[in-house]
């Protein structure tokens, strides 16, 4: 059998591991039942709607091609922009801590802004702006997070 649609069947297989994934892992909890739910019941409904997606998915990979030919096909995996987006986040909550949620909050996106092929500068100077208001007032003041906000050594 071909794979007439390469991205539907990849990623329907990803979802699959992934629902089967969550369906095993989430199974040392207690399931219970509709009527009383333990907390493994909704995840496991989630998993199993994520394998039965995606199972239709890959099948529609398997069976329906693309009507441009270029379309269906899967292209190399960039490495690179994957470590430079998951390296913010653990930049971020490696330095909020000591250097505060302003900073640590512009270290993130400017790091993050850096997968991108066509960085804008000032765009990414106006995100961390908005950003830096934006999770003050949600975070601060909003939930009153005991978050510091700048340096400790300031």
């Amino acid at each position: 059998m071909t794979i007439r649609h390469a991205k539907d069947f990849w990623s329907g297989v990803l979802f699959v591991l992934l629902g089967i994934f969550f369906i095993v892992f989430v199974q040392r909890h207690e399931l219970g039942s509709a009527a009383r739910m333990g907390p493994a019941y909704f995840p496991t409904l989630l998993g199993g709607a994520m394998a039965l997606i995606g199972a239709i998915i890959a099948l529609r990979g398997l069976l329906k091609a693309p009507a441009d030919p270029e379309e269906g096909r899967v292209e190399k995996f960039h490495w690179g922009i994957l470590f430079l987006i998951l390296g913010s986040v653990v930049l971020f909550s490696l330095l909020l801590t000591t250097f505060g949620l302003m900073i640590s909050l512009a270290a993130m996106i400017v790091v993050a802004s850096l997968a991108s092929q066509s960085v804008n500068w000032k765009e990414t100077i106006g995100m961390i702006v908005l950003l830096d208001a934006l999770a003050y007032v949600v975070f601060v003041v909003g939930i009153g997070m005991y978050v510091p906000v700048w340096p400790t050594f300031l």
